[in-house]
């Protein structure tokens, strides 16, 4: 088993409701070693829609933009070439 895995990372943020006690192997959370990812397929139903000709550019609110957004989720066991140990100091 790998010892640089996603449970054992300093930007692992684990789901507590979706843990087993008894098994550190087993588990899910999400990386935030990077900001997260905007889901385009949600952001364009969230954009409103245009009339033929139309030559404005609509915006997204913060709250779409926050709804349209998600941290990869992994689990316990998943891997990267991006690991850092917990407690390894840094800004975060």
């Amino acid at each position: 088993m790998r010892a640089d895995r996603c449970n054992r990372c300093r930007f692992w943020n684990e789901d507590m409701s979706a843990r087993d006690p008894n098994d550190e192997n087993f588990g899910f959370g999400q990386c935030r070693r990077k900001e997260p990812v905007l889901l385009q397929p949600l952001a364009m139903m969230l954009l409103p829609k245009l009339e033929f000709g139309q030559q404005v550019d609509p915006d997204l609110d913060v709250t779409s933009l926050t709804c349209a957004s998600v941290w990869p989720a992994t689990g316990a066991t998943d891997w990267c070439g991006r690991y850092e140990p917990k407690g390894g100091g840094g800004p975060c």
